[in-house]
C-alpha cells in the first residue's frame, strides 16, 4: 500500500502539468482540409464578382469541406487561434465550429455554436448562442467576445457596400449553406 501513495502522487502531479479533459463530440464525422476545397470557395466569390452586372443577382452554395478548408488554412496562419484542428459543421440552420481548445494547460474539445442572420441592409450577423468546452464553464461575455470577432471578421467581406454584395437571404442545412444576393455595384 505504501508504494501505491507516491505512484498515485506522481501520476496526479504529471496529470496537473497537462490536463486533457473531456468534452463535446462532433456533430459529424471528420472534414478532410485541403487547399483545394479552400481554392473552391475562393474562386466562387471571385467568379461571380468577376461576372455578375450591377444588379444582378447570384446564388453560391458553399459545402462544410470548403468552410473547414478554407478557415483551417487561415488559422494555420494564427498560433494564438483559441480553436485548433477546426471543423466547420452546417446543420439544422447554423453554423457548428468544431475543434481542440485549450486554456492554460488545460486541452478539451469545443463545439460553439454560432446562427447567422441577414440585416435589412444586405449584410451577414454571426451570433453565438452556445459554447461547449467540457468541463470548463462558458460565460455570456466569451459568446459575446465569439459573436463580436466572427462579425468583425467578415465586415466587407460578406455583404457590404464596400464589396457592392447585398445578401438577400442565406440557408443552412444537410451540410451547406446557400447564401443569395445582388451586386449593387
Amino acid at each position: 500500500m505504501r508504494y501505491w501513495i507516491p505512484l498515485i502522487a506522481l501520476l496526479a502531479a504529471s496529470l496537473a502539468c497537462n490536463l486533457a479533459v473531456g468534452g463535446p463530440t462532433p456533430p459529424g464525422s471528420p472534414i478532410p482540409v485541403s487547399t483545394e476545397a479552400a481554392g473552391e470557395l475562393t474562386n466562387l466569390w471571385s467568379t461571380a464578382a468577376t461576372t455578375v452586372p450591377k444588379g444582378g443577382e447570384v446564388s453560391i452554395t458553399l459545402t462544410e469541406a470548403q468552410l473547414t478548408s478554407f478557415v483551417a488554412l487561415r488559422l494555420q496562419d494564427q498560433p494564438d487561434a483559441p480553436l485548433k484542428d477546426i471543423q466547420v459543421f452546417l446543420r439544422d440552420g447554423k453554423i457548428q465550429l468544431f475543434g481542440n481548445a485549450t486554456a492554460g494547460n488545460v486541452t478539451t474539445t469545443a463545439l460553439v455554436v454560432v446562427s447567422v442572420s441577414v440585416t435589412e441592409a444586405g449584410t451577414v450577423l454571426f451570433k453565438a448562442e452556445k459554447a461547449d468546452f467540457g468541463p470548463l464553464p462558458v460565460p455570456s461575455a466569451l459568446l459575446d467576445s465569439v459573436s463580436t470577432t466572427l462579425n468583425e471578421a467578415f465586415t466587407g467581406n460578406i455583404g457590404s457596400t464596400a464589396t457592392g454584395l447585398k445578401i438577400t437571404s442565406l440557408l443552412i442545412a444537410d451540410g451547406q449553406m446557400a447564401i443569395t444576393a445582388v451586386f449593387t455595384r
